[in-house]
């Protein structure tokens, strides 16, 4: 019975270590699995309306993809990119003005003040980076991990009711009814997510963006897309977007942060009482303690990614936690303390 136990034990190790071993191949493979699940619903209006094989409509889905991509870069990338350059070439400016700025305020504190002063911003600010961006490789694996996901996605799409029914035929017949019902549930939460999600965060980084520009904000561009990168992290990423524009404003021009936390003030108002209750309606509500727990679990694994891909995932758990879990424990009969056995039987 021991030998069982141990080598149960090692099996599951075993499994982890591998787990983490391949957290690249598989954050990618759900990523994948994702765009399939996305894109599969567009390639079926596309091939209904156009009456086409179903790979000729992917080509054409891809295509508009990359010209509305064009479009979008056209617009409004130069000019983010020009902001990205200037915040990068004039980081050492602003670290030394932001050192001056905190050595100011903490002045009167002089044992505070020689900690401070021992602080190297612009190291610590790329510390911080590389911590945040620790879950995404560069160069080739960045670039071939992308390409690899979006191949599986548009496979997945293309072939999507082999997959579907090939994996429904995988359980027994009196379950694949069951199986067939959750599929299509966990799908439409992924779908419901991702346009609720993508609205969102298009939303809320063009109003701080008009806002910042509107209070005369340098980087306004920059720091509009950092508020809908992360505005898809609940309460943290807002509160890390609020401490990085608020200490960049601090060292280019100190008299415009009370203007930037007015913004940021008034556009999560905005989020909170008209953008959340539109895009969010009928969606599977995610108590946000248990998204930051997996958020943070997600981000330890698989580096920022992982904080990205967790809130679908979360979603999906609900969804089958409501829909497996609890019928099943509702039916399940248990003894009450008053119950005898009954021995004859």
């Amino acid at each position: 019975m021991k030998k069982n136990i141990y080598f149960q034990l090692l099996l599951v190790v075993l499994f982890l270590v591998i787990l983490y071993k391949a957290r690249i191949v598989i954050i990618t493979s759900l990523i994948g699995i994702g765009l399939g699940v996305l894109i599969s619903p567009v390639l079926d209006l596309l091939q209904k309306w156009i009456k086409l094989r179903r790979s000729f409509c992917a080509l054409i889905f891809i295509l508009a993809v990359l010209v509305c991509m064009a479009i979008i870069g056209a617009l409004a990338g130069w000019l983010v990119f020009d902001q990205v350059n200037q915040l990068i070439a004039d980081m050492p400016q602003l670290s030394a003005k932001l050192r001056a700025e905190i050595e100011g305020v903490f002045d009167r504190f002089p044992w505070l003040l020689d900690r401070i002063k021992g602080i190297d911003f612009a190291e610590s600010l790329q510390g911080i980076g590389q911590y945040l961006f620790g879950g995404i490789q560069l160069g080739f694996v960045v670039v071939g991990g992308v390409t690899f996901a979006l191949f599986i996605g548009i496979y997945l799409a293309i072939a999507a009711d082999f997959y579907f029914r090939g994996t429904i035929r995988a359980f027994p017949p009196q379950y694949r009814e069951r199986v067939e019902d959750l599929l299509v549930k966990c799908a439409r939460v992924v779908r419901v997510w991702f346009r609720a999600q993508l609205l969102d965060m298009a939303i809320i980084g063009a109003i701080t963006a008009i806002g910042l520009l509107i209070a005369g904000v340098k980087f306004w561009a920059v720091f509009g897309l950092l508020t809908a990168l992360f505005g898809i992290i609940p309460y943290v990423g807002v509160i890390v977007v609020v401490v990085i524009v608020s200490l960049i404003t601090l060292a280019s021009d100190p008299g415009q942060v009370p203007w930037v936390l007015l913004v940021f003030l008034i556009t999560q108002q905005i989020e909170g009482n008209l953008v959340l209750p539109w895009v969010m309606k009928g969606q599977v509500e995610v108590p946000e303690a248990i998204l930051v727990i997996m958020m943070l679990f997600f981000g330890f694994w698989f580096g920022l990614l992982g904080v990205f891909i967790a809130p679908p995932l979360v979603a999906v758990m609900i969804c089958l936690y409501r829909n497996l879990y609890l019928p099943a424990i509702e039916t399940c009969h248990l003894p009450v303390a008053n119950e005898t056995p009954d021995l004859e039987r």
